[in-house]
């Protein structure tokens, strides 16, 4: 049943192999997330705009900010009024603000801003919002926030501040396939853009099995490629901290140019959001015998690239050394029976 909220806004996601940065602005924020912004301002009149959707992510956040012309004092709702509709391959989610009065010239007339929800073209939701301005040329922002993971669907809004209007349990099937803005009369649109965000457990999959993972080590001869458990580390607390004692996996990839490192298990910070198969990093071949440029997957699934690199010794010795961050991390190749 959908109910009106007060919404708390901002997951924090830290982990790294490895090593969880101390820097607050590297451990804050939404991992994956990536945000596409319209050329704005431009103007709608009986038109529409839309925007394509990334297949398959896990959020999508689309926020439209306009202001309505024609949208005075009048008998009843004026004739402009705009929305959006989020489009599925089976369904739609509409959108509409309008404005008007209860009762024009009437001593109790007062002016409405009329938020209406819409599924499959069926009204599902429909309400006055004092939080949204209802003069002409006044800007409004309207925003949509689609949760596929938890099935939800939440609505915000207002004029000078935004507001958290309503909240509902989402039935859709697929990932929505592009956004529409609308207007019937002129719109100017000053802000439009689009937030998606992707599963770490999505975006960093192998397509590896555990089974599958451990039969292909058992018949390799690289010596590279095995499974890799934490040994110890050189470490200053004061530029990195360890998140975990990891069990790793070393597997060439399919370019056959570099090796994946897969993540199996081991985590105590964050451990749930680092799932097993997923990848952690790459190795790849220098012109130094047993020394490779290293990639690494840090505590925000972001990558780090530069002035990394991974060393072996023996056959039987991984270590993985961050200078910057005054940090080495070593690994031993376990025996396969």
């Amino acid at each position: 049943m959908a109910t009106p909220i007060s919404l708390l806004r901002g997951v924090m996601f830290a982990t790294l192999v490895s090593i969880t940065l101390m820097h607050p602005a590297v451990i804050c924020g939404r991992p994956g997330a990536e945000r596409v912004y319209a050329d704005t301002p431009f103007l709608l009149t009986d038109s529409s705009s839309r925007m394509l959707l990334p297949p398959e992510a896990d959020t999508y956040l689309i926020d439209v900010r306009g202001a309505m012309a024609g949208i005075g004092e009048r008998v009843g709702m004026a004739p402009n009024y705009w929305g959006m509709k989020v489009i599925f391959p089976n369904d739609t989610i509409g959108l509409m603000l309008r404005h008007g009065n209860t009762s024009f010239g009437d001593i109790f007339d007062k002016r409405q801003s009329i938020l209406t929800l819409t599924i499959g073209g069926e009204v599902v939701w429909s309400e006055d919002i004092g939080a949204f301005d209802n003069a002409s040329g006044c800007y409004n922002t309207l925003q949509l926030f689609v949760d596929r993971g938890q099935r939800r669907l939440e609505l915000r809004g207002g004029g000078k501040k935004m507001t958290d209007i309503f909240l509902t349990d989402l039935d859709m099937t697929g990932s929505p396939e592009c956004v529409s803005i609308w207007s019937k009369g002129q719109l100017t649109v000053s802000s439009y853009s689009v937030e998606t965000t992707f599963s770490p457990s999505g975006s960093l999959a192998t397509g590896w099995d555990s089974k599958a993972l451990e039969e292909y080590l058992k018949a390799s001869a690289d010596p590279l490629e095995g499974y890799w458990q934490y040994l110890d580390r050189e470490n200053n607390p004061q530029y990195a901290r360890l998140g975990g004692r990891y069990l790793l996996a070393v597997v060439r990839n399919e370019s056959g140019e570099a090796y994946d490192i897969i993540y199996v298990g081991g985590a105590e910070t964050y451990a749930s959001e680092w799932q097993p198969m997923m990848r952690k990093g790459c190795l790849r071949p220098t012109i130094f015998l047993d020394h490779y440029d290293l990639e690494w997957i840090d505590s925000t699934f972001e990558p780090i690239t530069r002035d990394v690199h991974a060393q072996v010794t023996d056959d039987a010795i991984l270590s993985l050394s961050f200078p910057l961050l005054k940090t080495t991390v070593r690994f031993s190749k376990m025996r396969l029976k």
